[in-house]
């Protein structure tokens, strides 16, 4: 019986310990999850605290500002090459259109966004084809790139010595940088 008893108490003693040290270690797991909540919880508040401070300084707003700036610096340092270039272009690309009338001169205005041209054409003698000549001279012209408008301007041809007809064409075409 002294036996059963002495078994009795180390059984009882070992799973006294066994459950010490399950608390023990069950403690321990807690102290660190907790330990690590707060580290992290502090990584939070100093994530937020730079945040706050990114937002109160804007970095956006003035790269934005820097980025416009930019543009537009580099926009009125471009244009001059820009609108001379589109000029010459619209001018050639008029001189190489194949009609029947003569062109004699062309004068173009660049815009901000666009040129305006003003072309002045000989037609020969008047007649039945006068009209079809210029139609078709219109038409080729409008066809020609970047014009969004060409039309006679004034109600009709100018006569010049020797029974030639001038015409005055007016237009638009679209500044492309």
């Amino acid at each position: 019986m002294a036996d059963e008893n002495g078994e009795e108490r180390r059984t009882i003693h070992s799973r006294l310990r066994f459950l010490l040290v399950l608390i023990l270690i069950l403690a321990a797991i807690s102290a660190l999850l907790h330990l690590e909540k707060f580290r992290r919880l502090k990584d939070i508040g100093r994530g937020k605290e730079k945040l706050a401070a990114l937002v109160r300084s804007r970095p956006v707003e003035a790269t934005m500002a820097r980025r416009a700036r930019f543009y537009q610096i580099q926009y009125f340092l471009g244009y001059p090459p820009a609108a001379s270039y589109a000029a010459a272009d619209l001018a050639r690309r008029i001189a190489a259109i194949d009609a029947p009338l003569r062109l004699l001169s062309v004068q173009i205005d660049p815009g901000v966004h666009d040129l305006g041209f003003e072309l002045t054409v000989e037609a020969a003698t008047g007649g039945p084809g006068e009209a079809r000549r210029l139609a078709v001279f219109l038409e080729r012209l409008r066809h020609v790139p970047n014009v969004v408008l060409a039309d006679l301007s004034g109600p009709g041809a100018g006569i010049r010595g020797g029974g030639v007809r001038v015409y005055t064409l007016n237009g638009r075409a679209e500044l492309q940088p």
